[in-house]
């Protein structure tokens, strides 16, 4: 499954957060990571994992130094389209 995930990383232990980031004693899982500009403590990811248990065991280490704001499970574009193709209501000619 695919995640949405906001986050806001807390400023005061960042320099301690990256070292452990850098050093690997943190794993990292987003497939992607983004930060609001207008405030870039704000982190905007796509976390993959098995189910929602899955990504708040891999989330965990990192929520001593950030909040979880929101999290949303998401699909890809293309699994969206055959989604809203599935629902769609048949035409006839």
């Amino acid at each position: 499954m695919l995640f949405f995930v906001k986050a806001r990383v807390d400023i005061d232990r960042l320099a301690e957060y990256g070292q452990k980031l850098q050093a690997g004693a943190i794993d990292t899982h987003p497939i992607s990571t983004y930060c609001l500009a207008d405030e870039p403590t704000i982190g905007l990811n796509i976390w993959e994992a098995e189910d929602r248990e899955s990504f708040e065991e891999a989330f965990a280490p990192h929520s001593e130094y950030s909040k979880v704001l929101e999290v949303v499970p998401v699909v890809t574009a293309q699994a969206a389209q055959r989604i809203l193709m599935e629902r769609a209501p048949a035409t006839t000619s």
